[in-house]
């Protein structure tokens, strides 16, 4: 653990390589995956929470693309909830409720007993065809919302990858859950 001292005069001072360093520079070493402790000189009071907050500040100010809005005001608005909490009502929960909604709409569309063969393949075409068109945007919004979180918080690196894998792991159960196309069906391709 990199220890970073905090002066009255807001001046940091890196224990380890006794020098003053800038936020920037220590931005840079949690990006370098490096672990830092800022601590205030006189009181010893743990201060990484609020300089890593200033970071992220900091860096929004310099950058073009910023974090969503409503991400921003729902970190505010969950200051007492830990990122892993945050990040399991914002994204994992969303993504079991899609799951559940998909396997729902499965069901029905094999279930209808009114339906022909053809009419089946056809629903259970759009809906994959559908799903998927969601499971992209999904992913996009995720990437998009999450890209500046993981580059300040290299403990979040591993959850998150955690997740994208069983978003692939639902992605790959999508795939093999598709009907295979009857090549012997001329009118198929007109559906499509």
């Amino acid at each position: 653990m990199r220890v970073i001292k905090r002066y009255t005069n807001r001046k940091l001072y890196d224990t380890e390589d006794s020098r003053y360093v800038t936020l920037d520079e220590i931005a840079a070493m949690v990006k370098d995956g490096q672990d830092v402790q800022i601590v205030d000189n006189r009181s010893g009071d743990d201060l990484t929470e609020v300089t890593l907050a200033q970071i992220l500040f900091e860096e929004q100010k310099k950058q073009n693309t910023r974090m969503p809005l409503g991400l921003l005001r729902d970190l505010i608005r969950t200051s007492g909830e830990t990122i892993t909490d945050f990040l399991q009502r914002r994204v994992a929960q969303p993504v079991q409720s899609f799951k559940q909604e998909a396997e729902r709409r499965v069901d029905q569309i094999v279930r209808r007993s009114e339906s022909t063969v053809e009419e089946k393949a056809r629903h259970v075409r759009e809906f994959f065809t559908t799903t998927q068109r969601s499971m992209d945007e999904l992913q996009k919004k995720l990437d998009d919302g999450f890209r500046s979180v993981l580059a300040s918080t290299p403990g979040l690196r591993k959850q998150v990858e955690t997740l994208r894998s069983r978003v692939e792991e639902f992605e790959t159960w999508l795939k093999r859950a598709q009907p295979e196309e009857r090549e012997d069906d001329p009118s198929e391709g007109e559906d499509r």
